[in-house]
């Protein structure tokens, strides 16, 4: 459908990340939607501000400086819908992927069914996953409750049985649920999300939901060898987003003027992989990769068949863990000949106080890239255990994140990618230079076209084409 067929929207949406905050502007230009500019402030999402919405204001007036719009009344409102003169918005658009991690404690029947997919769904968003619980688990049924009550989850994720499926094992887990929910004090009692079987949605809601909230969702294992995820990430990403708009008010007021509500960044970020594995070659893949401050999210998708996940990685705060757990030596054998190890490490623990921060010599845009392509390796081998990535490789990998989109030139930028994805096949590798892939993500739910005519557009750079041969 093209912007002909239906109203001309002029959409603004927000990216409110951990390190920077961001206003975009997307209209209707000769007939299809197009990205037009974008404002970027420092996130004001920690101490001393601890209000996002101050952030956003702040991109949203800048916004209106570099487009000479006015987006804003006298009192900082958001002037909805637009105006003749040009003045307003007609939608509003939250991604975010600032808050603390959930904790997320996870309950099936069988470790190589349900409660493989279940744990599948956990990694959809930057959830900690604190406790799994199976039928097949060799714990006792009091070590079972006790290890649960522990871990002092927020939220419980609880599938297990096929449509029309046996009830019996559903039931005795429902249980011991019901069982570690009556342990805990009413007040900080963990939300249940239910994807099993859907004949037994109705009793269990009367069962489990005397004790806390409940909530039904699609059947994640409809058929033993069938798995279908969507609709239960989009009910896990509204409760997320619930919780963390509880705990950070500026995400709730955001949520009350947005005409959709706020999507997890990973999650908007999947449903785009997702839609271009659609549209590409069926029998290739499409992966994404967006390197964040505090974490990446790393999505693969072939026919529509998506496997997300968040790893603690990332440019900034997530910097600090990757750091920890990595051998300088492995970093340092990418450093150029003569530079100063010492004054090297110095540089990269500076990169975990001031996320914002960006080289300003030579040496220390080598370092920082040395310690990229270190942190994609590390990636890449990690979501290879977790069986996420596709073997013969993709035809589409598209990159978002200042740590890979930026450098000095595209040749230098390029071999970083290689050296730290190392990809099979022939690759086309495609950047989101300004960072706007999270919020077509978000903006994709209710308003499809916009994404589809923006990926086709100049906002995304080519970077290149690569045949990589297997020695």
């Amino acid at each position: 459908m093209s912007p002909q067929n239906q109203e001309a929207l002029t959409v603004l949406a927000l990216d409110i990340g951990s390190v920077h905050t961001r206003a975009l502007l997307f209209e209707v230009v000769e007939e299809s939607y197009r990205f037009i500019a974008a404002g970027v402030t420092p996130s004001t999402n920690d101490a001393p501000i601890n209000d996002i919405i101050i952030g956003a204001l702040e991109a949203v007036k800048q916004l209106q400086e570099i487009t000479g719009r006015i987006f804003l009344s006298p009192q900082n409102s958001l002037i909805s819908p637009s105006q003749a003169g040009g003045e307003g918005v007609d939608r509003l658009y939250v991604a975010y992927s600032v808050g603390r991690k959930i904790r997320v404690a996870t309950f099936g029947l069988m470790a190589d069914v349900s409660m493989q997919s279940i744990n599948k769904l956990a990694a959809f968003l930057p959830a900690e996953l604190v406790e799994s619980v199976c039928l097949n688990d060799p714990r006792t049924l009091q070590q079972k409750m006790g290890d649960v009550l522990h871990a002092q989850p927020d939220l419980f994720l609880f599938a297990g049985g096929t449509d029309r499926g046996a009830s019996r094992s559903v039931n005795k887990m429902a249980n011991l649920i019901e069982a570690i929910l009556q342990l805990m004090p009413q007040s900080s009692r963990p939300q249940v999300i239910y994807s099993g079987n859907q004949l037994l949605a109705k009793p269990l809601r009367e069962s489990i939901g005397a004790f806390t909230k409940f909530t039904s969702t699609a059947n994640i294992r409809p058929m033993m060898d069938e798995e279908d995820l969507d609709q239960a990430a989009e009910d896990f990403a509204r409760i997320v987003t619930e919780i963390h708009g509880r705990e950070k008010e500026g995400l709730a007021r955001l949520g009350a003027m947005s005409n959709d509500q706020p999507s997890p960044s990973s999650l908007a970020i999947g449903r785009i992989t997702r839609f271009l594995s659609k549209v590409g070659d069926p029998e290739k893949g499409v992966l994404t990769i967006d390197l964040g401050a505090s974490a990446t999210i790393a999505a693969s998708a072939q026919q529509g068949n998506l496997s997300l996940n968040v790893l603690p990685y990332g440019s900034g705060q997530g910097f600090a863990d990757f750091l920890e757990h990595t051998p300088f030596s492995e970093i340092s054998q990418w450093f150029p000949g003569g530079t100063d190890a010492h004054a090297a490490s110095d540089m990269l623990w500076q990169k975990t106080v001031f996320p914002a921060s960006v080289p300003m010599t030579r040496e220390a845009l080598d370092v920082e890239q040395a310690a990229t392509r270190v942190l994609l390796q590390t990636l890449m081998k990690d979501l290879e255990k977790r069986g996420a990535l596709l073997p013969q490789g993709y035809e589409t990998i598209l990159l978002s994140g200042a740590a890979l989109t930026q450098a000095a030139s595209s040749a230098q930028l390029l071999l970083m990618l290689l050296d730290g994805l190392q990809p099979k096949g022939i690759s086309t590798l495609i950047l989101d230079s300004h960072s706007i892939l999270a919020t077509l993500g978000a903006i994709a739910r209710t308003l499809p076209v916009l994404p589809v005519q923006v990926l086709e557009s100049a906002a995304f750079a080519n970077l290149a084409t690569v045949i990589s041969t297997e020695s």
